[in-house]
């Protein structure tokens, strides 16, 4: 499932997730017929896939205002939401989750419209830019998202991340009156989650941070599990309009954002990734 092919018609696996969640079009009978789900879908997706914005959308879809409204009027009722935590269910009860590596990182993106949870890039000249707080799992399959202004730093959004994520690690089966710390499922992350307040943060969200604090030796072999998450942030950035924010709104932003994750699970689905050996990821996720 490539998303050129998303972009030219609506993939029926697509369509059999978002179905049963969108709400149904009524018409009173009088005056046009509304646009359908589909269709609307269709083009919302386009816009998704492209980048473009609304005034330039193509004919044969929805106009650009339609296609607007009933987006927002989908994220009023999380309908995204709801199939990434589905895509998200189902990739746990077939191929499961590896809660000892869950991995946390962040990366800018411009906006040059300003809005909503923007500020100045410190990685692109000061420039305005939002950040994209990311948890993934070991493969770089996105399970929690977080958007702040540019300047936010990557550790104290720690515990919002993880406490974002649409899944959360099984409780344990004997619970008991003072946990263990070492018993947490484990973070892990970059240098900038070092320190001993992000420590605390992710210890609060139930997980116990694995990052090299300031001043120690990198260890060998640790950037393999860590650039899981720089793939995730990969897959994300394929999008256009997520690559470059052009909504004020934050709540657009990120409902665009959780579209892609349920589409980025559906790829590695559709792929096969989901009943394949780990030693074949890559030939999943990529096609």
């Amino acid at each position: 499932m490539q998303l050129r092919d998303i972009a030219r018609r609506l993939p029926a696996d697509i369509w059999t997730l978002f179905e049963p969640l969108l709400p149904p079009v009524v018409y009173r009978g009088s005056g046009r017929r509304p646009a359908t789900n589909q269709a609307c879908l269709h083009g919302i997706l386009f816009v998704l896939v492209s980048g473009i914005g609304w005034d330039l959308v193509p004919l044969g879809f929805p106009c650009g205002k339609t296609l607007k409204k009933r987006l927002k009027l989908w994220l009023k009722r999380d309908c995204f939401l709801q199939a990434w935590t589905q895509m998200a269910q189902q990739y746990e009860q077939l191929r499961g989750i590896n809660w000892d590596k869950v991995l946390v990182d962040g990366s800018k993106k411009p906006a040059k419209k300003g809005g909503e949870d923007t500020g100045p890039s410190p990685v692109d000249r000061s420039k305005c830019g939002s950040g994209i707080h990311l948890a993934t799992e070991e493969h770089g399959l996105p399970l929690g998202v977080v958007v702040t202004p540019a300047g936010a730093n990557d550790g104290v959004q720690t515990q919002k991340v993880l406490e974002a994520m649409v899944l959360q690690p099984p409780p344990p089966e004997k619970p008991v009156p003072v946990s263990d710390p070492r018993d947490l499922p484990r973070a892990r992350a970059d240098g900038a989650y070092g320190n001993k307040p992000t420590q605390q943060r992710a210890q609060a969200a139930g997980f116990r941070m694995l990052a090299p604090k300031r001043g120690q030796t990198r260890q060998p072999g640790v950037g393999k599990v860590r650039n899981a998450v720089e793939r995730g942030h990969a897959f994300l950035a394929q999008f256009g309009r997520i690559a470059r924010r052009l909504d004020r709104s934050s709540r657009l932003y990120v409902g665009w954002i959780q579209l892609a994750a349920s589409l980025i699970f559906l790829r590695a689905k559709a792929h096969g990734f989901f009943a394949q050996p780990c030693s074949q990821v890559d030939v999943c996720l990529y096609g």
